[in-house]
């Protein structure tokens, strides 16, 4: 069951993550077809520029704006169980790292006096599978440790998700 959990917690964070990465492309694509795909249609194919747009607009409101909801919407879910999940890294050696993921979890939210968890797993991470903010900070700080507050970033991620377009 708790193998089981942690897959579902990580398919989860890797799913917001990407999601987060494609909503954030998508204001870059708007962004683009206004400052130059719009113009060059009005330009050399003003006839198709009316279907053009509307079919951005059709993709905006049936797509990426019901995508954004539901992904807020399930991190709202989630985060009623997940209090806090940080990933801390160890240098060990030149080449290899300790990859600590901490997460406390509230098993039953049912019960009078809720059980909070706390659910831990390591393994051995190489120098080119690490997170560049870490490779980083180490070749520059030569920092042995660093630590990364999943459920803090995810927070802002969310929170920044634009509903308005």
């Amino acid at each position: 069951m708790l193998l089981y959990t942690d897959v579902l917690r990580a398919a989860l964070a890797l799913t917001i993550a990407a999601v987060t990465a494609i909503i954030a492309l998508w204001h870059k694509i708007i962004d683009w077809a206004q400052d130059s795909l719009f113009p060059w249609i009005e330009k050399n194919l003003p006839s198709i520029l009316s279907t053009v747009k509307n079919a951005f607009a059709w993709v905006d409101e049936k797509v990426i704006v019901p995508f954004r909801r539901v992904v807020k919407k399930a991190w709202e879910m989630l985060r009623q169980y997940l209090l806090k999940t940080t990933i801390q890294f160890d240098r060990q050696t030149t080449s290899t790292w300790t990859k600590r993921i901490t997460s406390f979890v509230i098993e039953t939210l049912t019960s009078q006096s809720p059980t909070v968890k706390k659910v831990e797993s390591v393994e051995e991470v190489d120098w080119d599978d690490l997170p560049d903010d870490v490779r980083n900070a180490w070749m520059k700080n030569e920092r042995q440790s660093m630590t990364i507050d999943v459920t803090a970033i995810r927070d802002q991620q969310i929170e920044t998700l634009d509903m308005t377009n």
